[in-house]
């Protein structure tokens, strides 16, 4: 379970987040929705330690955690491929670099993830050459293979047809299947309708309704709620 107590982020004169609370439960996905600058994916780089400008208190299985990188997996959006590398090669690279794991250790394991994914006969194809679900999904492997405790995605359906778009919500659906707490921050409503089990809805920094997915898309509490479910009808 990821608690989060009291999260700010000021950049400047500008506040990002503001005592911002939330849980996310084992097998639980939480999208978290809002507009453009609303302070969705500063949530997620600071999870995964990219952003170190905030204040507040980050729990798992309620223990507090300072240094977080390796607890939490991010799916950045776009994918962010090593375009010179083949498939194997993208998800091996952290296994050897980071976990220093043997030449064939790495790649053992890399092809195995790869493989859970419907990717075995795409091992040494280049990104170029890969549909932007097989990219999104050679994301995934290479996030899993890293073991983190929480899968964190960030816009994994931006740019994507409807059909790929439906094989990234399954993958999600099987990923959360195996009891991994999921966070997922979209604009893709439609998506989120698919997937979430529960819906945070930002607004300039501040929670604004934190609710079992069905209630919040079905009953918004709040105006503002309602008016940006209306825009995004």
């Amino acid at each position: 379970m990821l608690e989060v107590n009291k999260l700010s982020c000021n950049i400047g004169e500008n506040t990002i987040l503001s005592d911002i609370s939330f849980k996310v439960l084992s097998g639980e996905i939480c999208t978290i929705i809002g507009g453009s600058g609303a302070g969705k994916t500063t949530i997620l780089r600071i999870l995964c330690g990219l952003e170190g400008r905030f204040s507040g208190d980050i729990l798992i299985n309620n223990r507090k955690i300072h240094r977080n990188t390796h607890y939490f997996g991010l799916v950045p959006q776009g994918c962010s491929l090593f375009n010179h590398f083949t498939a194997i090669d993208n998800v091996a690279y952290a296994l050897r670099k980071v976990k220093k794991y043997s030449k064939e250790r790495a790649y053992t394991i890399a092809t195995e993830s790869l493989e859970k994914f419907g990717l075995s006969d795409k091992l040494s194809s280049y990104p170029s050459s890969l549909s932007g679900g097989q990219k999104q999904r050679v994301a995934i492997a290479r996030t899993i293979v890293m073991k983190p405790k929480i899968l964190l995605f960030d816009e994994p359906t931006s740019a994507l047809d409807p059909e790929i778009t439906r094989d990234v919500v399954d993958t999600i659906r099987i990923l959360s299947a195996t009891g991994m707490p999921i966070i997922v921050v979209t604009h893709d409503l439609s998506m989120a309708r698919q997937i979430a089990t529960r819906v945070i809805f930002l607004d300039n920094g501040n929670v604004i309704e934190d609710r079992e997915a069905k209630e919040f898309f079905t009953k918004p509490h709040s105006e503002r709620a309602k008016c940006f479910l209306g825009e995004n009808i």
